[in-house]
């Protein structure tokens, strides 16, 4: 309850809201003759002074002004719910300003009755005449507009008005949803200068219901809005215009790849010579870091040279101990491999083993064979040894002549 009771105004605002529905039944509505009458909720009305309160500094010493007054409520809502020192409305048709004079007098009476305005306060005043025949809005602080029903010449009139005050500050008008255009480029269009939107929320009329939307922009001053047009243009003359050192990359920082600097020039600074002339310095050059060539007369980094650890040092020296040494004593097992190898040729394995059996060396690469035991001594069913069964004549006679071809060079152990 507290939230609504705030979001509608407070309590003042309440009974200055029960006020204005039984004055406005005594005079029969707040309908004329010209224009269309209407105004917003209080819940609405509130809203829009808050955003005026909060955005442009709408206070007790503000001066307030509505633009197709009707009876002046908008006037008593920021009277009370504001303080606003002095207020006042321009309406077209006749009959409404004479019943707002009657409205506002009788409302702001019991308000100063029941203590909730001071009796200081001056009735707000209501002046009967198309805007467009106004001269001035000062000394007004801000401005406010129900007008949906206002024509256009009315619009632009108060785009004048208010573009040529002195005193105006900011501006809310209601009306229905802008589509398609920028809020703020339509004010400019209808003379009211530059202009800033603040906020624009909906809002609902009074009596129907119906919905509209409530747009609250805020004066732009002469200087401020010639640096708003020049600050465009201007930041590229900025980012241009940079010093020195923002050019240099700091020591130890490294520029990304891809990114552009300027590299200054080694005559940067302009001179004056002997002769008086002024000697300009060339124009620095956009350089790519990564497409910048070297000096020719600077040598390419040198990689450094791997330092190995203790460790593999030693290892690596055992390393080559075991492989002279193994180089150095074959095992007998691998010399054996390497003689069977040799003598599995089919050109020259029978020559080999005929060799081998010359030199006193069995053809597996073990010693001289043992004498062959005596055909007698063989029991029957058992195999004759080997050497015993090639022993014949024809393999003696290569034997020997295979001696006289060959020396005893695989009688060698190890090769």
């Amino acid at each position: 309850m507290a939230a609504v009771a705030r979001d509608r105004g407070g309590p003042k605002v309440d009974a200055l809201y029960g006020l204005m529905q039984s004055y406005e039944n005594k005079l029969g509505g707040g309908e004329g003759i010209e224009g269309l009458y209407g105004s917003i909720t209080q819940a609405s009305m509130q809203k829009v002074l808050d955003c005026l309160k909060h955005n442009s500094g709408l206070d007790a010493r503000s001066v307030f002004v509505d633009i197709g007054a009707g009876l002046g409520r908008p006037l008593l809502h920021a009277m009370v719910s504001m303080g606003v020192s002095s207020a006042w409305g321009v309406e077209l048709d006749r009959v409404k300003c004479d019943k707002a004079a009657a409205f506002c007098e009788n409302v702001l009476h019991h308000l100063i009755t029941q203590e909730v305005l001071a009796s200081t306060v001056e009735v707000p005043s209501v002046i009967c005449s198309p805007v467009e025949k106004v001269t001035s809005l000062d000394p007004s602080t801000h401005a406010y507009s129900f007008w949906e029903g206002v024509p256009p010449s009315g619009k632009q009139a108060f785009g004048e008005l208010f573009a040529a005050s002195r005193t105006l500050r900011a501006v809310a008008v209601v009306q229905r949803a802008i589509r398609g255009q920028e809020p703020a480029a339509m004010m400019r269009e209808l003379g009211f200068g530059p202009v800033l939107l603040i906020a624009n929320f909906p809002v609902k009329m009074s009596g129907s219901g119906r919905s509209f939307t409530a747009y609250v922009f805020t004066k732009i001053a002469p200087a401020a809005a010639n640096f708003l047009a020049n600050a465009t243009g201007g930041a590229v003359a900025a980012s241009a215009i940079a010093s020195p050192l923002a050019t240099q990359p700091r020591q130890g920082v490294k520029t990304p790849v891809g990114k552009q600097r300027v590299l200054p020039s080694s005559t940067a600074a302009a001179s004056v010579g002997d002769d008086g002339a002024d000697n300009k310095a060339p124009a620095p050059q956009l350089v790519s870091p990564s497409k910048a060539r070297k000096p020719e007369a600077e040598p390419d980094p040198a990689s450094p040279t791997k330092k190995p650890c203790a460790g593999a040092a030693s290892a690596g020296a055992q390393g080559d101990k075991a492989a002279v040494q193994a180089r150095l004593t074959v095992p007998a097992g691998r010399a054996k491999a390497v003689q069977q190898a040799l003598t599995s040729l089919p050109a020259f394995s029978r020559r080999t083993k005929q060799g081998a059996t010359a030199a006193g060396k069995a053809p597996g690469g073990k010693g001289a064979p043992k004498e062959a035991a005596p055909q007698d001594d063989v029991a029957e069913g058992e195999k004759a040894p080997t050497a015993a069964r090639r022993s014949s004549k024809r393999l003696a006679a290569k034997a020997q002549a295979g001696a006289a071809a060959f020396p005893s060079a695989f009688a060698v152990e190890g090769c």
